[in-house]
């Protein structure tokens, strides 16, 4: 089976899945532009999948915008200034090539250099080995095709809210002044539980149910201060609690920026636990799709 095939196997399972938005939804024609952002998760398809499809059917049916600012942790170390964007090229799929807006990307970096902040770097280095962007480009592919949208990917791995303050204020800023239709997208799982794969069991490896129900409780807390759009409350709160949220940096990111571009609520989607889609009581990680909404 070919890839464009197979991902199209795997796009019809992601969204019909019990889990998953149900039908595939067709993209509008017409653009609403009702939400400005969102957050999806990157692990496996097969545990994720079914609930980021319910952001992807919110943006099909919201009708795509001219560039998707993807915005990421880095999950490896890597020392670098706020974030790093990749300028130029695109990211192969087997469902294609997703084209970089260079001018867009590159006018991020001007802007950050301008205003002194310097928060916004350009770096291919810094993709290499990254996966949670890319894992979010085969579902856009599949509902629009690789042609009719341009992406700006970001990885950020810095803990301070200083520092997600001046690179979303500084993606918001570059936007407003491109004149460009843009939504930005956030990448990020949620809590991470199991001793033998993260080294994290607070409240012990059982019954599966207690720890099941933990992780649930603790990712509802996250996500209420993400629907409150209150980014310095999530990051506080993932780093005080030491919460396993990989993506908190970009989620806070992403937030302050959308902020700055109208939005005034987020709303959840869909949320579960790997737990609940796959039934794996090894490892247990969160997920949520949620619409940032004006």
């Amino acid at each position: 089976m070919n890839g464009v095939m197979k991902w199209g196997t795997y796009g019809y399972l992601q969204f019909s899945n019990p889990y998953g938005a149900g039908e595939i939804p067709k993209v509008s024609s017409r653009r609403k532009a009702d939400s400005v952002a969102g957050v999806a998760p990157h692990a496996g398809y097969v545990y994720s999948g079914p609930i980021a499809s319910h952001l992807y059917k919110t943006i099909a049916e919201d009708g795509f915008p001219e560039t998707f600012v993807l915005i990421g942790p880095k999950h490896r170390p890597m020392r670098f200034q706020g974030a790093a964007v990749m300028a130029k090229g695109g990211w192969e799929t087997p469902l294609g090539t997703c084209k970089i807006d260079q001018s867009l990307a590159r006018m991020l970096v001007e802007q950050s250099q301008t205003t002194g902040s310097e928060c916004i770097e350009e770096s291919q280095h810094a993709h290499d080995d990254e996966h949670s962007l890319e894992v979010q480009l085969p579902f856009l592919q599949f509902l629009g095709g690789s042609d009719s949208f341009k992406i700006v990917p970001l990885v950020i791995s810095s803990p301070k809210y200083s520092v997600c303050e001046k690179v979303g204020i500084t993606i918001a800023e570059t936007i407003q002044e491109s004149g460009r239709d843009v939504f930005l997208l956030a990448s990020t799982d949620f809590t991470h539980y199991g001793q033998f794969h993260f080294g994290y069991a607070p409240v012990g490896n059982g019954p599966i149910d207690k720890v099941a129900q933990w992780v649930r409780d603790t990712d509802a807390d996250l996500i209420e201060k993400i629907e409150k759009l209150d980014g310095k409350a999530l990051l506080n709160t993932v780093l005080t609690k030491r919460r396993t949220m990989c993506g908190a940096s970009a989620v806070t990111t992403t937030l302050v920026a959308a902020k700055k571009l109208g939005a005034v609520k987020g709303n959840l989607l869909k949320y579960a636990t790997s737990y609940d889609v796959r039934g794996s009581p090894g490892a247990i990680v969160g997920y949520a799709a949620v619409a940032i909404q004006r």
